[in-house]
């Protein structure tokens, strides 16, 4: 080892160093964890992973939920002796397909629309505001029908803005304590997304609810016969069905978010030298001697 020393006017030794350069690879923080702690953090790097599948899949199941016509299937029970030929058989102004189709067991319902039959075997999705021979008509909807349609808007726009920060994770760095953040999101994503089942208790689910397709404002009598509908029950359809899914699904998300470990956090600013690695060392040597 090369040594410098540094002499006195006599010429001794006053103090020597030893110039010691040491080669030595860079180590990350990864190589101080123990091998418990490895398989912990790989275990939570791998439920971060799945916690942006689940999110996607819940934002979707959300988000079709209120896109359709079919949150609900209505089923419409006629009083016995009575057919749906015989009630819509005496309305005029081709209203009597639309009222066979309204009257149909388990035609769709939804936030903003409903199915309906056209000749022969065709659905479409029409809009709740239809032009009749009286203007243009709206059915009365009640508290619980309009709650139940902003808590399906919010749920996804809670849900939404958690997988939207998944995503964009990657071009805008996320740490530890910003994913733990997102869990608020997700909670009332959870919260609202079931709260959209509010539906099922609204006027939607009554007799008289397209009523006033069928009603001339002069008189305020329906043209449908008196009696004619015995009662009106909702059911699952394929919107309901979606939107239990997302509120199981943002739950799950909700719940793996402590579990979860973002990538990288071991690597932040790269692969640093420890103090001192690489770099020339001085060692004291009292006798001079390298």
């Amino acid at each position: 080892h090369p040594t410098d020393e540094i002499n006195n006017d006599q010429g001794r030794p006053l103090l020597a160093y030893t110039r010691t350069h040491q080669q030595t690879e860079p180590t990350t923080k990864m190589d101080t964890l123990t091998e418990e702690e490895k398989k912990r953090r790989m275990a939570g790097v791998c439920c971060y992973n799945m916690l942006g599948l689940v999110a996607t899949a819940a934002f979707i199941c959300a988000t079709y939920s209120y896109a359709y016509c079919d949150f609900a299937s209505r089923y419409v029970e006629l009083t016995p002796g009575t057919t749906v030929e015989d009630v819509c058989s005496g309305l005029g102004n081709g209203f009597q397909s639309s009222c066979e189709t309204l009257l149909q067991d388990g035609h769709g319902v939804g936030f903003e629309g409903f199915w309906v039959t056209i000749p022969v075997d065709t659905q479409i999705c029409l809009d709740y505001t239809q032009l009749t021979p009286w203007g243009y008509v709206t059915p009365d909807f009640d508290t619980k029908f309009n709650s139940a349609r902003a808590l399906s808007i919010c749920g996804i726009i809670f849900g939404g803005a958690g997988w939207f920060s998944l995503m964009f994770a990657a071009c805008c760095p996320m740490d530890q304590a910003k994913l733990k953040g997102l869990a608020c999101y997700f909670f009332l994503a959870t919260l609202f997304q079931g709260l959209s089942l509010l539906m099922f208790r609204s006027n939607v689910c009554s007799t008289g609810f397209f009523d006033v397709y069928f009603t001339d404002p002069s008189t305020g009598e329906p043209s449908l016969p008196s009696g004619a509908i015995q009662s009106v029950t909702c059911g699952l359809a394929s919107g309901s069905k979606l939107a239990i899914s997302a509120t199981v699904l943002w739950f799950v998300c909700n719940n793996m978010i402590p579990a979860a470990i973002v990538p990288g956090q071991l690597w932040a600013g790269g692969e640093q030298p420890t103090p001192g690695m690489g770099q020339p060392q001085y060692q004291e040597n009292a006798e001079g001697e390298a």
